[in-house]
């Protein structure tokens, strides 16, 4: 049963501010707390409606989350509506706790490629950045202090699962953490609209951080003059710049590739 007091805090946790304060956020839908069940996040608690639980894969999901100590509390869909940021709840939502990784953890695993996010603001971008980043096997992310939040719903939502998948490091001084990677021989690829090396000219290999900027202004000048190349996606079309998420993959799938073709170059 969940109470006023117990549905008031977790209302909370539709804010920045309560997700700060309390250290957990929302997810929603069938295929987040699967993906979550599996991670090995914590899940503190799971809302379900009844009709969710007489279906085959929901049925299965409860029955994986209750050997996880975790609280199951059957609701009404009204009451889960409430909590909800989607216009149509799928009968299920989890109380995850957040991860704050130190970033000493980086140090301590295999990484050797990571991509930066500089600035992004918008969090469907960082959503589908996470994504494609787990997509084409980055090891790491690095989000920096004025990068959208990594539990806000819509940058959750938009990974589709990749944020329990990836390592992920928010809140990030970034041009504090390149000198630390340039000292780690990481090297470093800034990139730009159209200025530097054009992108199918590149040798993306060893170890490696590519620098997202703003959707607008691009990287700022510190980090500009940190990377140790700088690099543009050459286009032939009208349009003056591509998506923010749209660059990250392509330039994501150019490395992957090169590096597969030739890993011991």
């Amino acid at each position: 049963m969940l109470s006023k007091d117990k549905l008031k805090e977790l209302s909370k946790l539709k804010t920045k501010k309560g997700r700060n304060k309390q250290g957990k956020f929302i997810i929603e839908g069938l295929r987040l707390c699967e993906e979550a069940a599996d991670s090995g996040w914590s899940i503190e608690s799971v809302l379900f409606t009844r009709s969710f639980e007489q279906k085959t894969r929901g049925e299965q999901l409860l029955e994986k989350l209750k050997t996880s100590n975790s609280e199951l509390i059957p609701v009404k869909s009204q009451i889960l509506a409430k909590l909800s940021e989607t216009v149509t709840a799928q009968g299920i939502a989890c109380v995850v706790k957040t991860n704050k990784w130190p970033l000493r953890d980086m140090w301590k695993k295999e990484v050797k490629v990571i991509m930066a996010l500089d600035g992004i603001r918008d969090p469907g971008n960082v959503g589908t950045l996470i994504r494609t980043a787990d997509s084409f096997e980055a090891n790491a992310m690095l989000l920096s202090d004025d990068t959208v939040e990594l539990y806000n719903p819509k940058v959750v939502r938009s990974s589709m699962g990749s944020i329990f998948h990836l390592l992920v490091f928010d809140e990030v001084d970034l041009e504090k953490t390149i000198l630390q990677l340039k000292k780690r021989k990481f090297k470093i690829f800034g990139t730009d609209v159209k200025e530097g090396r054009s992108l199918d000219k590149i040798t993306p290999f060893g170890k490696i951080c590519l620098l997202i900027g703003n959707e607008g202004e691009g990287l700022n000048r510190g980090l500009l003059e940190l990377s140790d190349e700088i690099i543009h996606i050459p286009t032939s079309g009208k349009a003056e710049s591509l998506n923010v998420a749209v660059a990250g993959g392509i330039l994501l799938y150019e490395i992957k590739k090169k590096r597969m073709r030739d890993p011991t170059p």
